[in-house]
Order: structure tokens, then sequence, then C-alpha cells
């Protein structure tokens, strides 16, 4: 037996330190496995806080482009108007004779 002793002794040194470096590097990846979860929520947090406000970047300028085309449509709309009046004899006749009167009474002032 005490022949077996000092190989005894190695092997069960050998068991008690693998066994604690397994537990030790367990407990160091369960560390950092957690470390990386809680990092990957402050990422996706981040994300969405970025998502939301170039979704609300690209709402206000939507918005903005759209009162942009709308008062075009109304100017447009307003000279197409002014344009086909003035086609109309009647009307080109009084906006001249309104024109002319106008004219006189700037000249009598």
């Amino acid at each position: 037996m005490e022949k077996y002793l000092p190989y005894i002794v190695t092997i069960v040194c050998s068991i008690v330190s693998g066994l604690i470096s397994y537990f030790a590097s367990r407990a160091k990846s369960k560390a950092d496995t957690d470390r990386l979860v809680k990092q990957y929520e402050l990422d996706i947090e981040n994300e969405r806080e970025k998502f939301k406000m170039e979704k609300e970047r690209l709402e206000i300028e939507h918005k903005h482009q759209l009162e942009l085309m709308q008062a075009e449509a109304d100017n447009n709309l307003s000279n197409t108007i002014i344009t086909e009046a003035m086609k109309i004899p009647e009307v080109r006749q009084q906006v001249s004779q309104g024109v002319r009167n106008g004219s006189r009474k700037n000249h009598k002032l």
C-alpha cells in the first residue's frame, strides 16, 4: 500500500484540482454570460431608442413634405383657376374694366 500511496495522493490532488478548475471556470462562464446578456439588453435598448428617434425624424420630414406639396398644389390650383378664368371673355373684360377704373382713381388722387 505504501508503494501506491504517492500515486493515490497525486491522483486525489489532480481530481480535486480538476474539480476546482471546472467549478471556477463554470462560475466565470456564468458571470461572463450574465454580463453579455446585460450588455446585449442595453445595446438592444439603445437601438430601439435610435429607431424611435429616426422614426420621429422621418415622420416630421414626411409631414413637412406633405405640407409643401399641399401648398404647391394650392398655388397651382389658384394659378390654374386664374388662367382658366382669364380665357373667358366676360371675365377678361371685367378685369380690364377694373384695372381702368383703378387707374382713373389713382390719376385723380
